[in-house]
């Protein structure tokens, strides 16, 4: 199967510091990737690499058979969504205005919407349950209901990878189980989603393949099972833990309970 995104020989710098180390990895289409590492060591840079928001020091990003960097900016778009960790909105815009806003790659300069794109919208805002919001400001949401609307402003955007950063930081319970099932139903539905997630069982819940990441370069790829051992958690996050098969999930979990010296 050809791999619908690939890093061949990444590399980036900031200042004499490398962040991301000649990164090679290939991704298929259709999965649920989660992004894992200890703080600082490139999960976000790594992003926005993918997403074409920084410029490689050496090595590219490759779309299938393209080369980001021959990509317009409205090409990578169609192609690739990027969520931010955090996104300001400080205008009181409507939640329908705001998804309306993931239209915008495939709109000519000052178009309008078309009837097209509003019930792409709608249909954005049912499948991440926040339809009876829609006339609401953005500015007078919970966290979680913002962190939702911009999941479906990612949507509306209909590109086929989704690039997350960390989008269920901060969030309660709720809206963890919420927003991940939702990244399920897309992978599901054949969207590539790679993002980036702090909670290891939360990523191990929910992800196909997990990309663990230790100094800028790829420790391990793979399942949950096999990139989740005691070995690699103490390799990449210096830390003693607990792996077991959860028999109610059938799913890999892990418990921290020492930091390495």
């Amino acid at each position: 199967m050809t791999a619908i995104l690939q890093m061949r020989d990444l590399t980036f710098k900031r200042g004499n510091r490398i962040i991301v180390d000649h990164m090679n990895l290939s991704i298929e289409a259709g999965q649920f990737i989660g992004l894992i590492g200890p703080n600082g060591t490139g999960k976000s840079t790594l992003l926005r690499l993918l997403a074409k928001l920084l410029k490689p020091y050496a090595g590219s990003v490759h779309f299938g058979q393209k080369n980001l960097n021959e990509m317009t900016d409205i090409e990578v778009a169609k192609a690739i969504t990027y969520m931010p960790q955090t996104t300001i909105l400080d205008y009181q815009f409507t939640v329908e205005q705001v998804v309306m806003m993931g239209r915008h790659p495939h709109r000519k300069k000052w178009q309008l919407s078309h009837k097209h794109d509003s019930k792409i919208v709608e249909d954005s805002m049912k499948q991440t349950g926040i339809d009876h919001l829609k006339d609401r400001f953005i500015t007078t949401l919970s966290g979680g209901e913002r962190q939702l609307v911009f999941l479906a402003k990612a949507i509306t955007q209909q590109s086929e990878v989704i690039l997350l950063d960390e989008p269920t930081s901060d969030l309660d319970i709720y809206h963890q189980v919420q927003i991940s099932e939702i990244i399920c139903r897309l992978a599901q539905d054949g969207k590539t989603v790679l993002a980036a997630i702090h909670d290891i069982n939360l990523a191990a819940r929910y992800c196909d393949q997990l990309l663990l990441l230790r100094d800028g370069d790829i420790a391990a790829f793979a399942a949950p099972t096999e990139a989740l051992t005691e070995e690699f958690l103490q390799k990449v996050f210096q830390t003693k833990s607990y792996t077991y098969d959860d028999p109610f999930l059938d799913k890999r979990q892990v418990i921290p309970y020492s930091v390495s010296n």
